[in-house]
């Protein structure tokens, strides 16, 4: 059988669904050696598959930018010239006029929950709205990434909870880390504290500003000597957010990272004496998951899908209330028999995640789809 994958977003610098492109058509294309690939990407991530290309799998160029004109109509001519059984969108945005049989992932319904998510002309919103419709109502099948988003897309999309399957993501990171890395990158970002650790793009999602406000209220009330490393890149939707993070009183124990490689994500992760996220929302929580794998304990929002993925490796908090936030962060540093706890209970739950698994599961599905004769409208 022949199914494609669209990949443009493929590589960690389109974020989460970059990540879990990547690490799906890597470990799919590792287990299933029946089936023919077609895997459209652009040239400049055509080098992360180079090595996988062969009579089975083929490697085919297309550098349309996502959420365009191009993507509606470029995009389906080009499928079109391929002999696809099976098509798989891993994000919402796909050409509405596909015609062929496909499967979609939605990660999660955040421009239909929090309002005002970026700042897009109201158009876009409209043209969002109707392409996501349209994704999940003309798809053989809808991929998510957890129960709650699976809630989440019955309820705002109307679709039958039994076309939806739930597979959950993996960490791939590397939780052995050479002693010169850890130090060097300790060294590079002047981190001579222990630290809380923030993984997340500057979103207004993410509800950065708060959780600075709340841990300079930790700093001040318990007189703690800690940093808070925040890593990810700006936004540019929201150039505001980093100059509001640092109108703290106490913002030399802010440290913003940028983006970084792997490298330092993982010798970050290894230093870290927690992880900890105020996002008010999200379709899994990657960031939280990789950290599990380091046996960090979490610090994290009260939310449904933190609850879910998480469970009781976590320390929950209310997000929208700083003294709340300082007051769980205190909690943690004060007892070392607890933290200890939540050590183990991370590791623990870290091995429910395998990317291997999910690969697995989504094959599952491709298979289910390309062998029922039933048609969902």
């Amino acid at each position: 059988m022949n199914i494609g994958i669209d990949a443009r977003m493929l590589g960690t610098g389109h974020g989460g669904i970059g990540r879990y492109v990547l690490e799906l058509v890597t470990n799919l294309l590792a287990i299933d050696k029946q089936n023919q690939y077609f895997i459209f990407l652009n040239d400049k991530e055509r080098g992360l598959l180079a090595d996988r290309a062969d009579n089975r799998v083929r490697l085919i160029s297309c550098n349309i930018r996502h959420y365009s004109l191009g993507e509606q109509f470029g995009f389906n001519r080009l499928l079109n010239k391929f002999p696809l059984d099976l098509m798989h969108f891993p994000n919402f945005n796909f050409p509405v006029q596909y015609k062929k049989p496909f499967v979609v992932t939605i990660h999660d319904m955040v421009h239909h929950k929090i309002s005002g998510h970026k700042r897009s002309h109201f158009l876009h919103f409209l043209a969002y709205k109707k392409v996501i419709s349209l994704a999940a109502r003309n798809s053989r099948a809808i991929l998510t990434v957890s129960e709650t988003s699976k809630s989440d897309i019955v309820s705002y999309l109307q679709v039958p909870a039994e076309k939806i399957s739930v597979i959950y993501e993996g960490s791939s990171l590397k939780t052995e880390v050479p002693e010169n890395r850890a130090v060097d990158v300790k060294r590079r970002y002047l981190l001579d504290k222990p630290y809380f650790l923030f993984v997340g793009v500057l979103e207004r999602k993410k509800n950065v500003v708060n959780l600075t406000r709340a841990f300079d209220k930790f700093l001040q009330k318990y007189h703690v000597k800690m940093d808070l490393v925040i890593v990810g890149k700006s936004d540019p939707h929201y150039p505001e957010i980093k100059h509001s993070a640092l109108d703290i009183k106490h913002p030399e124990h802010l440290v913003f990272t940028g983006r970084v490689d792997d490298g330092e994500l993982e010798a970050l992760y290894k230093g870290a004496y927690s992880f900890v996220s105020a996002s008010l929302h999200e379709g899994f929580g990657l960031p939280g998951v990789e950290a599990l794998a380091f046996g960090l304990p979490l610090l994290v929002s009260n939310t449904q899908v933190f609850n879910e993925i998480y469970d009781n490796a976590a320390i929950y908090f209310n997000p929208l209330d700083p003294e709340d936030i300082a007051e769980k962060m205190n909690l943690l540093v004060r007892d070392s028999q607890f933290y200890q706890q939540l050590q183990g209970k991370s590791f623990q739950r870290s091995l429910l995640f395998d990317w291997k698994i999910t690969a697995q599961k989504t094959l599952e599905v491709y298979g289910n789809v390309l062998t029922s004769k039933q048609v969902n409208k």
